[in-house]
């Protein structure tokens, strides 16, 4: 995710040019996912993250969708870790 807050500073320090939303959508919902895990986070939850931390005001519709991609990637990024231990512990013989 370290991609997505490269992003997320780019289209905050250009200073003529609108924000892009849908980066700042997917950031709340990034943050959304870290911070609320109990009870799962929603759309609520993430438009509350954009206002306060971004200024962004998005749509019902703009915050699910980026949290479906945010927890896609979290589970990409969960077996791509997975992967990377198991052929970590195969190379060290597991002593790892």
């Amino acid at each position: 995710m370290s991609g997505l807050w490269h992003q997320v500073m780019r289209t905050m320090s250009q200073p003529d040019a609108s924000p892009d939303d849908d980066i700042l959508a997917l950031a709340a919902a990034d943050i959304a996912l870290r911070n609320h895990p109990e009870p799962p986070a929603d759309a609520d939850v993430v438009l509350d993250i954009a206002r306060s931390e971004f200024a962004a005001v998005l749509t019902v519709r703009q915050a699910r969708i980026a949290l479906q991609r945010a927890r896609e990637m979290a589970r990409e990024h969960a077996r791509d870790q997975r992967h990377t231990d198991a052929g970590r512990d195969r190379t060290d013989g597991g002593s790892g």
